[in-house]
């Protein structure tokens, strides 16, 4: 299968959202029609923090903000001093299972290497087990707990490079 990692574009919102809504309909997520709201994906477009994953007829099959995550106050357990995160990470349904998250996040972190991260370090629900084992396939270590402002416990997935 050709996969084709890029930044997205305005061009891709309409997919995205699409994407976004797919999912919150059809697996666990803690997303909802709310939220990633449009203004949200727009400004991480804007600020070319927004990634996707396009299958060969260029459908948007994965997409998720890569960037500095707003958690300065968690107390981490590796200490990076530059480091990146993920969020709103998402996987279209039809290709969950398939080794497609794990291959997205590679992706991810090489990204992220060359922007010049010493590291990963962002929160996952304690109810997505799935997403769990995909960090946890790609060299990601589970923490523990972490602060969330969000109405979920979440655990702190960490990473240094």
């Amino acid at each position: 299968m050709v996969l084709i990692f890029q930044k997205a574009t305005m061009k891709d919102l309409p997919a995205i959202l699409q994407l976004y809504k797919k999912v919150i309909q059809t697996t666990f997520t803690t997303w909802n029609e709310n939220y990633p709201s449009e203004d949200l994906i727009l400004n991480d477009i804007k600020n070319s923090n927004l990634f996707v994953l396009k299958n060969s007829k260029n459908d948007c099959i994965a997409v998720s903000f890569l960037g500095i995550n707003d958690d300065s106050e968690e107390n981490w357990s590796i200490q990076l001093k530059r480091p990146q995160g993920v969020a709103r990470i998402c996987v279209d349904s039809d290709y969950q299972g398939k080794g497609i998250g794990s291959y997205f996040m590679r992706k991810l972190i090489d990204e992220a290497k060359m922007r010049g991260a010493d590291g990963m370090h962002f929160h996952v629900c304690t109810e997505n087990i799935s997403a769990m084992k995909m960090y946890e396939k790609v060299g990601f270590k589970n923490y523990g707990p972490g602060k969330s402002n969000y109405g979920f416990d979440y655990y702190k997935y960490e990473q240094g490079f």
